[in-house]
C-alpha cells in the first residue's frame, strides 16, 4: 500500500478520474512509493514560475520513489478525440494541449526544486485519460517510438485496468531516459518532508520572544499618563508588583525631564540594573546614574574619606553624603529618580529628600522583592510619610507570561486587584521536580537553542549560597550563572531557576518574575535541603503529582535510611521508645515521630548514664538529625542537641553524622574514645527494667516497688504515658517540649500530664500536685520540696500563658477544655 499525501483521502477534486485514481494507487502500489496528490503549496510553487499558469490543478499527481526517481501526471477525465494536433473534448468541444502543459510545469517544478542542490534531478511525466481509448495510436510528444519495446507516455482506457503496472513502467522507462542514478532512501524522504513539510504552527521560542518584545515590553499608554503625572508633580511615589513597568516608566521619566534641560540624578541599588538604565540614558547627558552606595562613595572621595568595610557600607555612607551636602561638595541636580527604594534603609531616603527639598523626586517601591540581607530597608508606608503623597499603584502586569503571574498571585496573594492582558499559555511557566537537576538543566537549555533561541537570551539564576555539588557541577559545564538577588530589576526573554528547592519565598518571587518569554524553576526532589515548609515548595508539594515525585525521590534520603547504608543497627527491643544500637559506630540510635518530643527526656537520662554516643532523628526527617551531648552551665544540668548532616568521613571511609561546629566535625571521629568499649550491660539491663516498669510489663507488685527508684525523666516519661490513656484533653498533650534545664523540663511534662488528666470542673492545687510527685521518687530528694514546689509552680505559668489552664487564685488553676484551648504550634520536621 502506497503512502498517499493526503494521507485521508484524496483533495477536494470534480474530477472523477484522479478520485479513482487516488483509491487505485493507493491500493495497488507499493509501500515504497510515495503519492502527492494536487497540494495547494505546489501548485502555488509552479504559478510563480508561470504568470499564465492555472492557481490550482497544475500537476495532479506526483509520484515517488527510492529507486525510480519522480514522475509527474496528468490526469484528464472525460472523453477526448485527437485531431488536428489537438486533444477536444467530445462533449463540450474546447481544446487542449496537455503535452505543452505538462512539460511546462514539470520544467518549473524540477527548476523550483533545483533552487536546493540536493534536489537537482530531472522529473518524468505521463499523462491519464481514463475515459479516452487512443488505439495505440503513436500521439505526436506521447509515444517514444525510438524505445525497445516502444514506451506510450500516456495511459488510457484500454490500459487503464493495469494503470499502477503502467505508471512503474513509465518511471522506469524515465530513470533509463535520463540515466539517473538511484534517488535513495534518504534524499526521497528528504524531498517528500520538502514538498509536504509537517509543521505543526506552533510559534517557535525564537519568535514567541521577538513578538512578546515588541507587544508587552514597550511603553503603553497607560504608562505614558504615569510619566505624565510625574512630570508634574513634585513629590511622587509609584509602586508595583515585577512586571508592571516601574523601570521602564522612571527610565521615560528621566528623558523627558532631561529634555525639559534638567539635570536628573537616577538611583538605583542593584549595580546590575543601575548600569542597564544607564545604557538606556546614554544619549541624554543630563542624566546621571548611579547606585546608592556610588554617590555616597563620590560624597566619601569628595570629603576624603575611606568608602570600605562593612561599617561604611551599612551606615557611615549616608553621613558622608550628609556632610558633602551640607558642604556643597557634589554636583547639583534639578530632579531624583530612586528605583528600587524598597533597598535602601529609611535614614537614606530621608536624607535624599532633604537633599531635593522643592525639587521633582520619584521614588518606585515593591515591597514584595525585599531580601533576606534588606530586613531594615523602608516600607512603602513609610515613604509615603516622608514624601507626604499616597502611592500609586501599577496594577496591569505586562513583562511576564501570565502563566508566572498566576503562581506568584497563589503564592503571594496581592492586596490590590491586579490584571495581565497577557494569554495563559502554560508552556511559559515550567516547574519540573526531577531527581537529575543537573542533566534536566544542560536538555531545557539546548532544547531552547535548537528552537532558535540565543545563548545570550537565556540566563540562568541560582541562589547568593549553592551547594557544592551544583557549583562543581557548573564549573565543570561551564554554565555561566547570575546571582538571583543581583538580577533584582533586570530581565531576560528566558529565565532559569536552578536549585529552587532551596531558595526562600523572597528569592523565588523575584526570580520567577524575570523572565518575559518563558520561566522555568529546576527543583531537585533529591535535595535534602529542599524548604518544603516554605510558600513555593508548599505549593508543589501540595500537587499530588509532585508530592508522588518527592515522596519517591525522597526515600533513600531519610535518616534512617542513610544510617542503615552506614551500620548495621539493632533493636533494643525497649517498648516505650525506640532505641537502636549501631554497631559499625558504636552509638545508640534513637527515632522519634514528630509528636514524640516529650520523650526527649528518656533521651536525656540516657545521654547521661550511657557514655557512648547517642544520635536521634524524627521519623521521615530528611534534615533534622541531633548529637545529644550532657552539659553543665553554671552547675545546672541540660542536655545540648547539635544538628547534625550525614556526609563522607575520608577517616571512616563511609557515611558518618556531621556537626557543622567546628570543634565536632565528624561525630565518630569526635567521640573516638568513648565509643572503645561496648556498653555496660549492667546499665543496659536497668534502663530495660525501667522500660518494663512504665509500660507494665511487670507484676504489680515490682513494679510498685521499683517506681519510687525510677529516674525523674523516666517517671515523668510514664506520666505521660499514662496520661494518654486516660487524657480527658488531648490539646495540651501536643504541646511541644521547652529548651531548659533538666528539672524544670521534667516538670513540665509531669505538669502537663496532670493537666490532661484533671477531671472536668476540678481545681489544681499546684502544692498539693508538687508535694505528690516529690515524695513519690527518690531522686526528688536531692532538692528541697520547696524548691520543687517553684519549679513545679513556673511550669503551671508557663501553661497558663500558653492558654491552657486558667489562674483562679494564688497557685490554683482549672483546665481549659479542647473546645477553648488554643491549637498548638507543631514541630517542623523538615
Amino acid at each position: 500500500m502506497a503512502r498517499m499525501i493526503p494521507e485521508h483521502g484524496p483533495r477536494n477534486t470534480d474530477s472523477f478520474g484522479e478520485r479513482d485514481l487516488y483509491s487505485i494507487f493507493k491500493s495497488q502500489l507499493s509501500n515504497d512509493y510515495t503519492v502527492i496528490h494536487s497540494l495547494p503549496w505546489l501548485c502555488s510553487a509552479v504559478s510563480k514560475l508561470d504568470k499564465g499558469s492555472r492557481p490550482t490543478g497544475e500537476i495532479d499527481f506526483l509520484i515517488i520513489h527510492p529507486e525510480y526517481g519522480v514522475l509527474a501526471l496528468e490526469v484528464k477525465s472525460g472523453r477526448y478525440k485527437f485531431e488536428n494536433s489537438c486533444f477536444v473534448h467530445v462533449r463540450d468541444g474546447y481544446q487542449i494541449d496537455p503535452l505543452e502543459q505538462t512539460k511546462r510545469n514539470v520544467h518549473g517544478f524540477a527548476s523550483w526544486l533545483g533552487a536546493t542542490p540536493s534536489f537537482r534531478f530531472r522529473v518524468g511525466y505521463g499523462f491519464v485519460f481514463p475515459n479516452s481509448d487512443f488505439q495505440r495510436t503513436h500521439l505526436p510528444g506521447m509515444f517514444d517510438t525510438s524505445a525497445s519495446p516502444p514506451q506510450p507516455l500516456y495511459i488510457d482506457y484500454e490500459a487503464y485496468p493495469d494503470v499502477a503496472q503502467k505508471v512503474v513502467e513509465l518511471m522506469r522507462y524515465w530513470k533509463g531516459t535520463h540515466s539517473q542514478p538511484d534517488l535513495g532512501l534518504s534524499r526521497a524522504q528528504d524531498l517528500i518532508d520538502y514538498l509536504s513539510p509537517t509543521v505543526d504552527g506552533q510559534p517557535k521560542w525564537s519568535s514567541r520572544i521577538q513578538y512578546d518584545n515588541k507587544v508587552w515590553l514597550q511603553l503603553t499608554g497607560e504608562q505614558s499618563l504615569v510619566v505624565k503625572s510625574i512630570l508634574k508633580s513634585q513629590n511622587s511615589l509609584i509602586t508595583g508588583w515585577p512586571g508592571t513597568g516601574k523601570t521602564l516608566i522612571a527610565i521615560e521619566a528621566a528623558r523627558k525631564l532631561s529634555a525639559e534641560g534638567r539635570r536628573v540624578l537616577v538611583l538605583s541599588f542593584n549595580a546590575r540594573l543601575t548600569e542597564h538604565i544607564r545604557t538606556q540614558l546614554t544619549d541624554y547627558r543630563l542624566c546621571t546614574v548611579m547606585t546608592w552606595h556610588g554617590i555616597c562613595r563620590q560624597a566619601a572621595n569628595a570629603l576624603s574619606h575611606p568608602s570600605t568595610g562593612e561599617e561604611w557600607y551599612k551606615s557611615n555612607c549616608v553621613e558622608d553624603l550628609k556632610l558633602a551636602i551640607n558642604k556643597g561638595l557634589l554636583d547639583v541636580y534639578d530632579a531624583l529618580i530612586v528605583d528600587e527604594s524598597q533597598a535602601l534603609a529609611e535614614a537614606w531616603c530621608e536624607t535624599l529628600i532633604c537633599w531635593f527639598d522643592g525639587k521633582p523626586k520619584t521614588f518606585f517601591c515593591d515591597e514584595t522583592q525585599v531580601f533576606k540581607f534588606e530586613r531594615n530597608g523602608v516600607t512603602l508606608n513609610g515613604l509615603s510619610k516622608i514624601l507626604s503623597v499616597e502611592a500609586f499603584a501599577l496594577t496591569i502586569i505586562l513583562r511576564m507570561p501570565k502563566a508566572v503571574t498566576e503562581i506568584l498571585y497563589e503564592v503571594i496573594p496581592p492586596r490590590i486587584q491586579l490584571s495581565s492582558p497577557r494569554n495563559s499559555e502554560p508552556d511559559t511557566a515550567l516547574e519540573v521536580i526531577t531527581l537529575s537537576p543537573g542533566e534536566e538543566l544542560k536538555r531545557i537549555k539546548s532544547e531552547l537553542v535548537e528552537s532558535g533561541v540565543a545563548s545570550g537570551d537565556i540566563v540562568i539564576l541560582t541562589g547568593a549560597i549553592i551547594s557544592r555539588q551544583y557549583y562543581d557541577f557548573l564549573k565543570s559545564e561551564k554554565i555561566a550563572t547570575e546571582n538571583i538577588a543581583k538580577f533584582r530589576g533586570l530581565e531576560a526573554p528566558v529565565v532559569i531557576v536552578f536549585g529552587a528547592e532551596a531558595l526562600d519565598t523572597a528569592e523565588l518571587f523575584s526570580a520567577y518574575s524575570r523572565a518575559t518569554t518563558k520561566f522555568v524553576a529546576i527543583y531537585n526532589a533529591h535535595n535534602r535541603q529542599w524548604r518544603g515548609n516554605l510558600d513555593f515548595q508548599a505549593r508543589l508539594q501540595a500537587n499530588p503529582v509532585s508530592a508522588e515525585i518527592l515522596a519517591k525521590a525522597q526515600v533513600p534520603l531519610r535518616i534512617k535510611n542513610l544510617v542503615a547504608r552506614s551500620t548495621s543497627v539493632q533493636s533494643l527491643g525497649m517498648k516505650s521508645l525506640d532505641v537502636m544500637w549501631a554497631k559499625d559506630w558504636g552509638a545508640l540510635l534513637v527515632e522519634f515521630q514528630a509528636h514524640e518530643t516529650q520523650l526527649l527526656l528518656w533521651v536525656n537520662y540516657l545521654s547521661r548514664t550511657i557514655t557512648h554516643p547517642m544520635f536521634i532523628w524524627y521519623g521521615e526527617t530528611l534534615t533534622k538529625f541531633y548529637m545529644i551531648v550532657p552539659e553543665l552551665d553554671g552547675g545546672v544540668e541540660f542536655c545540648n542537641h547539635y544538628t547534625l548532616t550525614v556526609d563522607e568521613c575520608k577517616a571512616c571511609g563511609c557515611l558518618t553524622p556531621h556537626s557543622d561546629t567546628t570543634k565536632i566535625g565528624c561525630a565518630l571521629c569526635y567521640t573516638t574514645e568513648s565509643r572503645l568499649l561496648p556498653p555496660d550491660q549492667e546499665v543496659m539491663d536497668r534502663i530495660a527494667l525501667y522500660d518494663a516498669v512504665i509500660t507494665s510489663r511487670l507484676p504489680k507488685n515490682q513494679t510498685l516497688e521499683l517506681r519510687p527508684h525510677l529516674p525523674i525523666e523516666v517517671a515523668a516519661v510514664a506520666a505521660l504515658m499514662r496520661a494518654e490513656k486516660n487524657k480527658v484533653r488531648s490539646k495540651v498533650l501536643m504541646v511541644q517540649l521547652p529548651s531548659g534545664r533538666n528539672l524544670y523540663v521534667t516538670a513540665f511534662v509531669f505538669t502537663q500530664s496532670r493537666i490532661a488528666a484533671c477531671l472536668t470542673g476540678s481545681i489544681m492545687l499546684v502544692d498539693a500536685i508538687a508535694d505528690e510527685i516529690y515524695y513519690r521518687y527518690k531522686e526528688l530528694e536531692q532538692i528541697t520540696v520547696a524548691e520543687w514546689r517553684s519549679i513545679v509552680a513556673s511550669a503551671f505559668a508557663t501553661f497558663k500563658q500558653k492558654g491552657y489552664v486558667e489562674w483562679i487564685a494564688k497557685k490554683t488553676y482549672r483546665p481549659v477544655e479542647d473546645s477553648e484551648a488554643p491549637i498548638p504550634k507543631r514541630y517542623n520536621v523538615d
